[in-house]
């Protein structure tokens, strides 16, 4: 519980990636049981809503990246020749962080679980009086600030040490393919998870205050201009989509050279 090694803190995060998995795997086999037969009545429909969105949420943000930030915890430090992470006790709160956020999510379902999808699209999010998502949106709200939180820390410690720690001699062109995959991974990370937060107090704030200060929804109220959700959230959605795929791009490219035994062609340009 209290360990700093990066070798304890990247298994624990492969573990806890894979605890989730299960978590949401068993969402998506109970989804798939519900549409297995016409008039199935295993989920009602506001509790099949929420699982779609736990299940897409938790695979997403969960499970893949923190995986990645697993294996990043595990072999940089080694490839690179440090010690450990710059900041140990940063990295191993991160962690805690992410851990949270995750059983957040979850216990979301016990006062109505977010229910408009993994995109939390306006609006479906808004609180008024024709429409109120479930409480336990605001819930996952929090859950997805405390996993920004962690990424955050997490992405400054990763530059820190591969730009500050490498070995003497070790150039950012002479490391190997996965340091370099996540060095790309996690600068798109500080791009992408800044927005998600910015959103997601805005949305916090559209759904508790009265006043209505700030406007998620699709229509204008009054003079207030309305500021799309869907903007907000593309702004981090769609470099999500490379941040998921290029950690798996830098194990391949360490994998199949190692069990080839031949150097990867085209490594300097791959790498840049």
């Amino acid at each position: 519980m209290f360990t700093t090694n990066h070798k304890d803190v990247g298994i624990l995060y492969i573990v806890t990636s894979l605890f989730f998995f299960f978590v949401a795997g068993s969402l998506a086999l109970t989804i798939r049981a519900q549409l297995a037969s016409p008039g199935s009545s295993i989920l009602r429909a506001t509790v099949y809503n929420e699982f779609v969105t736990v299940h897409g949420l938790l695979m997403i943000l969960w499970v893949l990246s923190p995986l990645a930030i697993g294996l990043a915890n595990y072999f940089i430090p080694l490839q690179i020749g440090a010690r450990d992470l710059a900041f140990p006790r940063l990295n191993a709160m991160s962690y805690w962080f992410y851990l949270f956020g995750g059983v957040g999510m979850i216990l979301s379902f016990f006062i109505g679980g977010p229910d408009t999808g993994w995109t939390l699209y306006s609006p479906q999010t808004a609180c008024s009086d024709v429409l109120c998502a479930s409480a336990g949106l605001n819930i996952a709200v929090g859950a997805l600030a405390l996993l920004v939180a962690s990424i955050t820390m997490g992405s400054v410690n990763f530059i820190v040490t591969m730009f500050k720690m490498r070995a003497p001699g070790l150039k950012l062109m002479r490391m190997s393919m996965f340091p370099w995959a996540m060095l790309v991974t996690i600068f798109m990370m500080l791009y992408a998870f800044p927005s998600l937060l910015a959103g997601l107090v805005l949305l916090f704030a559209d759904r508790s205050f009265p006043q209505r200060l700030v406007i998620l929804s699709s229509a204008d109220s009054g003079n207030i201009p309305s500021l799309l959700w869907d903007n907000v959230f593309w702004f981090f959605g769609h470099p999500e989509v490379y941040i998921v795929l290029f950690p798996a791009i830098g194990v391949i490219g360490e994998i199949l050279p190692t069990f080839t035994r031949r150097p990867l062609y085209g490594a300097k340009y791959v790498s840049m």
